[in-house]
């Protein structure tokens, strides 16, 4: 469990400064982005006291943020390693990283890029089809995944009518991914869920709009656990 702690902290300390880099990065293909990320991160130098000030406040931001994502993601390994099965224990931790990731780039960028969703995607298939699961077929996540993609286009069609730009291609790429994780019926609630967080992230902040990524991220590990824990089936 110290393990897990420990990698849980590093891996969420790293998950602000991998986010705030993505702004100069995109659009790229993956390659181009992994190169980018390992390159040697340029500091700049406060040229007046006013920008001192600002940059200051811009480290000490992104620090707490890190602190905070090393808290919280290391406090999920820990609870994955108490209520799954030892054969899920490292897909969730991969599941739970990459959603941080896309919370965090989301939050900042207001995008949801490829070099996370599809990874996503491809992981939920790889569970689907190699960790055995009692309640939900190969099929059936198979079938969640194109759920979540049929459900989310018609949904940024309807809402094109309304008003534009309220849900982008990112926010269907990670749904199609959510989906081929927990089949159809969690990922409805997960959409419920994410509405609500969402709603009620909004009315706090008292804005118009604002990033669905985050709602959709923290709705998205809630279901995690109540599909692979098999809590959410004693309800069904």
């Amino acid at each position: 469990m110290m393990c897990l702690l420990i990698t849980g902290f590093l891996l969420g300390l790293s998950i602000p400064v991998i986010a705030s880099r993505f702004g100069k990065i995109l659009p790229a293909d993956p390659g181009l982005i992994c190169a980018t990320l390992w390159h040697k991160p340029h500091f700049p130098k406060a040229k007046t006291q006013a920008y001192q000030v600002k940059l200051k406040q811009k480290w000490m931001k992104m620090l707490y943020f890190s602190l905070g994502w090393g808290v919280v993601l290391s406090g999920l390994f820990v609870l994955a390693d108490i209520f799954f099965q030892p054969e899920m224990l490292i897909w969730s931790c991969l599941f739970f990283y990459i959603v941080g990731l896309l919370m965090a780039v989301d939050h900042q960028y207001y995008l949801l890029p490829d070099f996370f969703t599809i990874p996503l995607l491809l992981l939920g298939i790889t569970v689907a089809y190699l960790v055995p699961d009692s309640h939900l077929s190969f099929g059936e996540k198979l079938f969640g995944a194109w759920f979540g993609y049929l459900l989310s286009t018609v949904s940024v069609f309807v809402m094109s009518f309304i008003k534009k730009g309220e849900f982008g291609a990112g926010d269907v790429k990670m749904l199609t991914a959510l989906g081929a994780w927990f089949g159809m019926i969690a990922l409805n609630l997960t959409l419920v869920l994410s509405f609500v967080i969402f709603a009620v992230t909004v009315f706090c902040k008292k804005k118009q709009a604002d990033a669905f990524g985050p709602a959709l991220g923290i709705a998205g590990i809630l279901v995690f656990f109540l599909v692979y824990a098999n809590l959410l089936w004693t309800f069904l």
